[in-house]
C-alpha cells in the first residue's frame, strides 16, 4: 500500500514493513499489527512514523505521527484511525505538510 508512495524530495531514509491487506478484516490480521510499519526520515529532522498501538491488539488503532528531532515520545502531530483509506489520507497529509516546510 505504501511501497509506491512518493514521500517527497528531502527523504534521507525510508523503512516500510506494511503487509496489512485492505480486502481482509483487521481482526483476521492481528499478527501483522505492529508498532513499526513505516518510518520516513527527512533532511529537515521531521520524520513520519506509522504503527499500530497497542501492538498486536485487536482493539488498537493505526497511528501516524510527525516527530521533531527524532524525539520519539514527543510527537508534534498525531492522528489515529482504524480505516486504511483514512490512514493513507493521513500519511499523504503529513507528507504534504513536511514538503511545504522544505520550500
Amino acid at each position: 500500500m505504501f511501497e509506491n508512495v512518493d514521500f517527497g524530495k528531502e527523504v534521507n531514509k525510508k523503512y516500510i514493513d506494511f503487509y496489512v491487506n485492505k480486502d481482509i478484516p483487521l481482526e483476521e490480521q492481528i499478527d501483522l499489527l505492529k508498532e513499526d510499519f513505516l518510518q520516513v526520515s527527512y533532511d529537515n529532522g521531521y520524520p513520519i512514523h506509522m504503527g499500530w498501538y497497542p501492538e498486536l491488539d485487536e482493539d488498537g488503532n493505526f497511528r501516524v505521527s510527525v516527530i521533531k528531532d527524532y524525539q520519539w515520545n514527543n510527537s508534534i502531530l498525531q492522528k489515529s484511525c482504524r480505516d486504511l483509506s483514512l490512514l493513507n489520507e493521513y500519511v499523504h497529509e503529513y507528507i504534504n505538510l513536511i514538503e511545504s516546510t522544505n520550500k
